[in-house]
């Protein structure tokens, strides 16, 4: 199997770096962005298995992020996960409007973003 690889984008560094450690220990290879502009363009250069996104960031915000490279999923599908300090109801409509698509509030619990990635990659256990 191959290794997975996935995209932490937010403007707190120390967010970046809690989710880096996580899912480096799980085997994943991780790429970091603090803003939607720089993911933009990792996500089509590289194309990861899952991204997960702030909404609230400098530049390009996650919203538009997740917009943007929806249409590339047709090409290879890959989990977004939405992170936000507060849920509002219109974050609920766009973000079902997504393909693979989820939305989590901060603050959120590493060990669950990573059993979502699992679910979503139907990885059991390991990844490797």
């Amino acid at each position: 199997m191959t290794t997975k690889t996935a995209l932490i984008v937010d403007d707190e560094a120390h967010i970046r770096r809690v989710l880096e450690v996580k899912l480096k220990k799980e085997g994943m290879q991780v790429m970091m962005a603090s803003n939607g502009q720089e993911a933009l363009s990792l996500i089509q250069e590289n194309r990861p298995d899952v991204v997960i996104t702030d909404i609230n960031m400098p530049i390009m915000d996650g919203k538009t992020l997740c917009i943007q490279t929806n249409p590339l999923k047709k090409e290879k599908t890959f989990l977004t996960i939405v992170v936000t300090a507060r849920i509002e109801p219109q974050d609920n409509v766009w973000v079902n409007a997504l393909q693979d698509t989820l939305l989590m509030e901060k603050p959120f619990s590493p060990m669950e973003i990573l059993q979502k990635i699992k679910s979503y990659c139907g990885e059991p256990t390991e990844w490797n």
